[in-house]
């Protein structure tokens, strides 16, 4: 039987997309990455702020924390955040805590763009340094996965990552960065999980030799990180990513289950099993878990996962309900385009299956390249 040129475009741009996923590192997934954001060393950047002034991230190197604001004028939260931040900036300034905003309009900031954002910042009374993403390389290369997202640097390592904007997380934040102006925090607070250091390096070991594609190697390294800190969460997500690579699905189940018991209201390793259980067919738990996984905080993965499941089990609508949900916290993830399309394709949706995948084309093409 001939493919309709519909069905032949759509095979030609799944097997592009196929082939540059391969392409990228081991577990390139905003997963991976959001579990890699605490202790890592801050990436750099030179960026133009709206008046044209460029601003790097070693000008802010004497100051006790950096704290980073990514947003956009279309985010229905970012204003919230900026007028929060403000408040805070006004009152610490002075005491060694910088803030900065970050936007990200769009992947190619216009003149028109510009316009706007200055017009949002004068409406808002903003007083911090708003600098302009323009290709949106600082926002990938810190892994932000939702806008707005926050971001706190301190001795050059990122300390703190906050996707959305959660009441109680962000008062935590806030809490913790007083402590480092040198004032009482407003509450009695619990010291901050740091996964120990034989367990990362134990991690960044299998995933060299997963890049390596020497799996055998790799086993050993991700399990010994578990045994080391339970409560380190990346080897068991690299663990299990491993297994469904190699096609052992009740392996990398298993692997997330014991994740799970460690860290039960995890929405990242949440996010991850009922993903790998949509895959599996085991659509209904798949839909429960993902849905508790959602309403924990703003976490995009969460919701195109929880979008798949639905339009997997024919809930159509209400997939694509939530496939929206995920694309105004964050338009600029691929994977969200790449299910999406699955789910127009199973509902013979040709059009609109061909136009994502070719959004996500785009989108790759930028990442690797």
């Amino acid at each position: 039987m001939r493919l309709s040129m519909g069905k032949k475009s759509i095979r030609v741009l799944n097997s592009i997309i196929f082939s540059l996923i391969i392409g990228l590192p081991f577990a390139c997934t905003a997963i991976a990455q959001a579990l890699l954001q605490v202790g890592a060393k801050a990436p750099d950047f030179s960026l133009k702020d709206i008046d044209g002034k460029v601003h790097t991230l070693s000008e802010y190197s004497q100051k006790k924390a950096l704290v980073i604001v990514f947003w956009s004028t279309w985010s229905a939260k970012s204003p919230k955040a900026l007028r929060r931040f403000e408040e805070f900036h006004k009152k610490y300034k002075d005491k060694g805590i910088q803030v900065i905003g970050i936007n990200t309009e769009n992947q190619t900031i216009s003149a028109e763009d510009v316009k706007n954002v200055s017009s949002t910042v004068k409406n808002l009374d903003i007083s911090f340094p708003i600098l302009l993403d323009q290709g949106l390389s600082t926002f990938q290369s810190y892994s932000a996965i939702a806008l707005p997202s926050t971001i706190v640097v301190s001795d050059g390592k990122i300390t703190h990552e906050l996707a959305g904007l959660p009441l109680t997380a962000t008062e935590n934040l806030f809490d913790e960065l007083m402590v480092l102006a040198g004032e009482q925090p407003r509450k009695k607070m619990e010291p901050s999980y740091k996964p120990r250091y034989d367990a990362i390096a134990d991690t960044n070991l299998g995933r060299g030799f997963v890049k390596k594609k020497l799996y055998g190697m790799a086993y050993p390294s991700f399990k010994k990180a578990i045994e080391k800190d339970a409560k380190y969460m990346l080897p068991y997500v690299e663990l299990s990513k491993l297994y469904e690579t190699e096609g052992n699905m009740p392996e990398a189940e298993g692997i997330l289950r014991k994740a799970l018991s460690a860290e039960p209201e995890n929405v990242i390793i949440l996010s991850e099993l009922g993903h790998l259980l949509s895959k599996t067919g085991k659509l209904k738990e798949a839909v429960e878990i993902l849905d508790k996984a959602a309403k924990l905080n703003s976490y995009t993965p969460s919701h195109y996962y929880l979008a798949y499941a639905l339009g997997k089990d024919g809930h159509t609508n209400e997939a694509l309900s939530s496939f929206e949900k995920a694309l105004s916290l964050n338009p600029f993830d691929p994977t969200i385009y790449i299910l999406r399309a699955e789910i127009f394709e199973q509902n013979r949706m040709l059009k609109e299956a061909s136009a994502d995948y070719r959004k996500a084309l785009e989108l790759l093409l930028k990442i690797k390249y």
